[in-house]
């Protein structure tokens, strides 16, 4: 729908505006009359205006003779023997049945059976063959685009219908892909103006339509034309198009002098003393015509000392001598890109340059000898479990209800944690100890502390500490470490000591 409505609106255009064409033509030519020049200028663009005699072949059903068309074009000199070239050219061909041959020039369109309209949409690379700036050269090309085209009824000028690649009924229209290649000769006029001729032959390649295979049978696929254009030359570019002796002939000459002048290079960077703006260049550094060296990469280090062209502008003032980004932690992220730059060397990090702790017990990976460590552990320096916490018995004062051997919800947290570290260290054994205060019979507190004893076992077994592990030992009323006068006292006295051996 898009091309439709493109094609369309060209189609309009062109037909309301035909008589701006040779406006158009006659502004360039006094334009280039006025401001031509005796030395031959720098163009590096070209604008033609182009007719051209074509037609179009390939089907047994029709008849399509030479014809008149008419385009513009767009060239843009890559170099002093390519040119890039982009053109739109405009086809109205009738298909004359009356014709003894289709190679006949012209044709009536009253006799026409049909009428082939056309934009042809193109790219073309084109090679000049002799010097650049010859009064006359030869150029071959390749190149392709798109044909958007429909067949019309000549007289109601209505789109035929066709059938479709799905038996369905369409427009015999489309937009398809053609190939060509092509042959040209160019003749200057002036230093601006210059005369071509050109032969092309597109071949239509099928791609865009989309008809049943007795529709494609009727379609022509070589399209043919030989055009002379007027081309109008523009635009500045590093290489001269004019004719090689008038170059030379008004090029400024050397005035002759009799003594011979020795430039002086006092920093030995290829520029004389005399033109030189940085006269005191360190050698090994390159510079530019005004003898001051260049950083290409503006990070400081001048080209020819950088041993890291192209550093990323982000690292602008954090670079080394050598021109390089700085790794101050050696973590592999550069400084510029690295939100943690300060790390201990070793540690593994992210993108961003922060270490990676997968345990979180605040070593990083890299340092960490035991990485896998299970959260709120208390470990040492090298992120292992710290041992330190079996140096000495871990004491609960369980708050035992008169007579109960039951552990408090308190004194089970801790037990849960202890379960933990546990399981990290199979080699631990344990001696838990239980104690009473002396109220009561001695007999009977022995009992009830080897109950609280056996306890706090069964509490760990069932946390996953093999029961192999641990021996109980009800101690009843011995050992006191406070007096039992006061309520205070013996409740320190009712305890469990919990003894680690290996």
């Amino acid at each position: 729908m898009l091309v439709l409505r493109l094609r369309n609106c060209i189609d309009d255009w062109f037909m309301n505006k035909k008589i701006l064409i040779p406006i158009i033509t006659a502004f360039f030519v006094i334009y280039s009359l006025l401001t031509s020049s005796i030395i031959a200028a720098d163009y590096r663009y070209a604008l033609d205006i182009k007719g051209e005699a074509a037609k179009i072949s390939g089907s047994d059903s029709t008849k399509f003779p030479i014809q008149i068309a008419y385009g513009l074009g767009l060239s843009y000199a890559i170099s002093e023997h390519w040119d890039l070239d982009l053109s739109l050219t405009f086809y109205t061909m009738y298909d004359d049945s009356t014709g003894s041959s289709s190679f006949a020039f012209g044709a009536k369109d009253e006799n026409a059976t049909r009428k082939f309209k056309s934009y042809r949409l193109g790219a073309d690379i084109k090679r000049y063959l002799l010097t650049p700036g010859s009064r006359f050269n030869i150029a071959l090309g390749i190149g392709g685009g798109l044909h958007i085209w429909k067949i019309l009824d000549p007289i109601a000028d209505t789109v035929w219908k066709a059938e479709g690649s799905r038996n369905e009924t369409t427009d015999f229209a489309s937009s398809e892909v053609y190939a060509s290649g092509l042959i040209g000769f160019e003749f200057l006029i002036s230093d601006r103006i210059s005369l071509n001729f050109d032969t092309h032959v597109d071949y239509l390649t099928g791609f865009g339509t989309e008809f049943s295979d007795t529709y494609n049978d009727l379609r022509d696929r070589l399209l043919m034309g030989t055009s002379v254009s007027l081309t109008f030359s523009f635009g500045s570019s590093e290489f001269k198009r004019g004719w090689p002796s008038e170059r030379v002939w008004n090029d400024d000459l050397p005035v002759a002098r009799k003594d011979p002048i020795i430039a002086t290079d006092s920093d030995g960077d290829g520029i004389p003393d005399n033109t030189d703006k940085c006269n005191d260049t360190p050698i090994g550094i390159i510079v530019d015509r005004n003898g001051c060296p260049m950083d290409s990469d503006r990070d400081g280090v001048a080209d020819g000392l950088d041993n890291c062209d192209g550093t990323d502008p982000r690292a602008r003032g954090l670079v080394d001598i050598y021109g390089c980004p700085i790794d101050s932690d050696f973590d592999g992220i550069p400084d510029y890109l690295d939100n943690c730059p300060y790390n201990i060397y070793g540690a593994l990090v992210d993108a961003q340059g922060c270490p990676v702790d997968t345990d979180v017990d605040g070593i990083p990976d890299g340092l960490d000898d035991c990485p896998n460590t299970l959260y709120g552990i208390d470990v040492d320096a090298h992120g292992c479990v710290d041992l330190v916490m079996f140096e000495k018995p871990m004491v609960l004062n369980i708050d035992y209800v008169s007579g109960s051997f039951e552990v408090d919800p308190r004194n089970m947290d801790r037990i849960k944690d202890l379960a933990r570290v546990l399981s990290f260290i199979p080699g631990i054994m344990l001696e838990i100890n239980g104690y009473t205060d002396n109220i009561g019979q001695a007999q009977a507190n022995l009992s009830l502390s080897q109950k609280r004893a056996n306890r706090v076992r069964d509490y760990l077994v069932t946390l996953g500490v093999d029961k192999n592990r641990i021996k109980t030992y009800g101690r009843g009323e011995i050992n006191f470490v406070a007096g039992n006068e006061t309520a205070q006292g013996r409740a320190k006295n009712r305890r469990i000591e919990i003894i680690f051996f290996k």
